[in-house]
C-alpha cells in the first residue's frame, strides 16, 4: 500500500538543554501545548536542578502562537516557584504579542 499524502511531522520541536533550560521552535497552540507543559515538567524530574537558580524558556523561534502560550507559561511558573527556580521567558514576536493582547 501506497502513502498518498504527505508525512505528518509535529508544528513545534522542544529541545531540552539541562543545563539552562528549554528551546521551542514552531508552533504553540492547543494542540502542541501538552508537549511543552510535559518537558517543563520532566525537566525538572530527569535533570539534576541542585544547582539551578533559573530556567530559561527560549520561545524566541516560536513563529505562531494562540492563548495556549499563556497557560503554559503559567505553568512553567508554577513548576518553577515550587521549587524556588526563577523563570525567564524569552518571547518571538508571536509570543509577544499573543500574551500582551486584551482580551
Amino acid at each position: 500500500m501506497t502513502s498518498t499524502g504527505p508525512e505528518k511531522h509535529s508544528p513545534v520541536t522542544i529541545f531540552v538543554d539541562g543545563t539552562s533550560g528549554i528551546s521551542v521552535t514552531g508552533t504553540l497552540d492547543a494542540t502542541t501545548i501538552a508537549e511543552l507543559n510535559r518537558s517543563v515538567t520532566d525537566f525538572f524530574e530527569v535533570t539534576d536542578t541542585s544547582d539551578l537558580d533559573m530556567l530559561t524558556l527560549d520561545l524566541s523561534t516560536v513563529s505562531a502562537c494562540d492563548h495556549a502560550v499563556s497557560a503554559a507559561v503559567r505553568h512553567a511558573q508554577s513548576v518553577c516557584a515550587e521549587r524556588a527556580v526563577a523563570l525567564r521567558v524569552v518571547p518571538s514576536e508571536a509570543v509577544r504579542q499573543v500574551m500582551t493582547a486584551r482580551h
